[in-house]
């Protein structure tokens, strides 16, 4: 199982008031490296690490919580809902990049450098964005 970038929320958006200690390790769609986390109580700590995944590991997520009155529901509800979904464009699409104002352009590539989309803008300079996630917000079909 992949987690987009939006795993972050999941974690720090929790109520941490009765979260004592968590720590755990997340495999992010469009990364090789690891995503490593911990955190006591509201302190939140985490990144990339220079750990990649083997070729024949199973890139898993695994994660513990300790804590009083936790909502398990909540926490596995939480980071379920940032697994990564089918995305809706593929390499080619003309579509329309936020930056800052919809502009035209071309899907590059899909999952880039934990990215949903690489967009190569329509200008001269031929600029390169990207979209985090697969949302109307950042990014959306050509007009």
């Amino acid at each position: 199982m992949c987690f987009t970038p939006l795993f972050h929320c999941c974690v720090v958006n929790f109520p941490w008031i009765h979260r004592y200690r968590y720590k755990g390790v997340l495999a992010v769609k469009g990364m090789n490296q690891k995503f490593v986390f911990q955190g006591v109580g509201m302190l939140f700590s985490g990144g990339f690490v220079d750990t990649r995944w083997r070729r024949k590991e199973s890139r898993e997520c695994r994660f513990v919580f300790i804590g009083k009155r936790l909502d398990t529901k909540a926490l596995i509800d939480g980071f379920m809902e940032c697994k990564v979904k089918p995305l809706r464009f593929k390499v080619g699409d003309i579509v329309e990049a936020n930056i800052g104002q919809f502009v035209r352009g071309k899907i590059l590539k899909c999952w880039d450098e934990g990215n949903a989309y690489r967009v190569e803008i329509d200008d001269d300079e031929k600029t390169n964005v990207f979209a985090p996630i697969d949302e109307d917000e950042y990014i959306r079909p050509s007009a």
